[in-house]
Formats: structure tokens, C-alpha cells, sequence
């Protein structure tokens, strides 16, 4: 995503394959992200385990392929709690592009790694001075990107800012957060709702267009990029067994009308931070 759209919207940006752990070693954020971030301790932080079949009330057997049984349920609560309809396994597609399941994913591989800590740099720089300070600004703009979404780190930890300002609710979190998958799921519920609420989104695959870039959704429609984001998500969703036209589990197009707001999706799939990063 080019660095500016956070005005509008948010941002992610894609990630390769280079991981660190496994997908299942995430129940605590590492100490440190792996990049040459200023040296200062950052928190190591625990939230909530993943949700499980009980905690929701979605299907979890139907259409979702070989996307890994113990990330339906997040998938479908981000559905749930965010209220669009058919978001589940639209989620479960990027995911698997974003980071190959792997909640703690981080940037890509050693040749592009450097770029998306240029892009995070880029990204804080630039929009510093209209957003609410960062705590771990400077750690921020050094991490690049990760997470099962490969959200880009200043655009993580400023969800929220367009509908809530300074209550967002990560402003004082590491950028180490995003490889927690319940933060992760809310920085991409939130930015799922800003894209279709704020573009013209004609159908599911438009949704990955404006992942990778929301001027693909303006002056790019059409053009040579948003095509090729457009063809490589449909091959993804068929690699993974996901059926696009499968509307009984995902709608044609899907509706952010009934988005209950920031702080609603945040309770609902994170619950609460530490009060010391509150």
C-alpha cells in the first residue's frame, strides 16, 4: 500500500515467506521485533488464547478448504463482531497470501525485507504529525511489516484513528503486537470495514485489490497491477479450496452497513490491553 492512504483508511502491505516461530508458538509477542529499531525494551504482552468452535456461531466446515481448523474460529469472529456477512473466509484468503497462516510472519524474504522497513519508515514519517503520537514510533517505523494480515507497523498501531482519534485503542502498544492474532484480526477488521465503506468495491476480488493498494480501487482500476492482485487472489482462494461463488457462505458483495464501531470490534476480538499500554 502506497505510505499515504492512512489518511483515508489504514494500511497492510504484503509480506513474503520468510517467518519467525511457528503459527502455533504465538501466544506471547516477542520482546523485540527483528529489524534495527531504536534500542528500547518493548513489552512482552499475553492476550487471550484463540477463540475456539464454542465461541462462535458460524459454520466452520463448510468452504473454508485447508484453511487451518484452529484459525476458523478467529476468522469467523472477526465475521461476527464486525458484522460483515461473508467476511470469514475472505480473511482466510488474504491471510494465507499475507502470511501463509503464520501469525508471526515478519516483512518477507532477505531481498525485500529491507523494503518494507523502507515502507514503515516512509509510512511513520509521513503521517507523524497528522495521527496521534505513537509511543513506539521510532520502533514502529523500523519494523516493517508482519502479522497474519502482513500489516505495515505505524498503520497497525494507528487503527482506528479515522472514527475513534485518540481513543484508537493501540497508540501505546509495541509494533511487536501485531504478531498477536486477536490484534491482528482487529487491525484487519477495521480495515476491511474502511475499504468498503470508503471505495467503490464491486465484487470479492476488488477486496484484495484495495489490500494491496486502495488507489487500485480509484485511478488503477483496471489497470495492469489491479488485474494481476485481482487473478493471484482468485488463484489463492482456489489453492486454498475456498469457493468465491459460493454465496451462501460469501455474498457477491459484501456490506460494512451494520460495522458497529472501533471500540465494539476491539472489545469483541481483543477484550482489553494491559492498562500500562492503555
Amino acid at each position: 500500500m502506497k505510505p499515504g492512504a492512512w489518511i483515508a483508511l489504514g494500511a497492510t502491505t504484503v509480506i513474503g515467506g520468510s517467518f519467525l516461530f511457528s503459527r502455533r508458538a504465538s501466544a506471547a509477542s516477542p520482546a523485540t521485533p527483528a529489524s534495527d529499531a531504536p534500542e528500547q525494551s518493548l513489552p512482552t504482552i499475553d492476550l487471550a488464547p484463540l477463540p475456539r468452535a464454542p465461541d462462535v456461531s458460524g459454520d466452520l466446515t463448510r468452504n473454508w478448504g485447508t484453511t487451518p481448523v484452529d484459525l476458523r474460529p478467529l476468522f469467523m469472529l472477526m465475521q461476527e463482531t464486525s458484522r460483515i456477512q461473508g467476511a470469514a473466509r475472505v480473511f482466510a484468503v488474504i491471510a494465507y497470501r499475507e502470511s501463509r497462516f503464520v501469525t508471526t510472519a515478519h516483512n518477507g524474504n532477505a531481498a525485500k525485507e529491507q523494503d518494507e522497513r523502507d515502507d514503515s519508515r516512509t509510512a511513520y514519517t509521513n503521517n507523524k504529525d497528522r495521527n496521534p503520537p505513537l509511543r513506539y514510533g521510532p520502533q514502529a517505523a523500523e519494523f516493517g511489516s508482519g502479522g497474519l494480515f502482513g500489516a505495515l507497523a505505524p498503520y497497525f498501531l494507528w487503527t482506528g484513528v479515522p472514527e475513534v482519534g485518540k481513543k484508537a485503542p493501540l497508540l501505546a502498544a509495541p509494533p511487536t503486537l501485531v504478531f498477536q492474532p486477536r490484534a491482528a484480526a482487529f487491525g484487519a477488521a477495521v480495515y476491511m470495514q474502511r475499504l468498503l465503506s470508503q471505495y467503490r468495491v464491486d465484487d470479492i476480488p476488488d477486496i484484495k485489490a484495495g489490500w494491496a493498494n486502495p488507489g487500485l480501487l480509484g485511478k488503477g482500476r483496471g489497470g495492469e497491477q489491479y488485474l494481476a492482485v485481482r487473478k493471484r487472489f482468485r488463484e489463492d482462494a482456489a489453492t486454498l479450496g475456498v469457493d468465491l461463488a459460493d454465496t451462501d457462505t460469501i455474498p457477491a458483495k459484501l456490506d460494512a452497513s451494520a460495522w458497529p464501531g472501533v471500540p465494539t470490534v476491539f472489545a469483541g476480538l481483543v477484550g482489553a490491553l494491559p492498562e500500562e499500554l492503555v
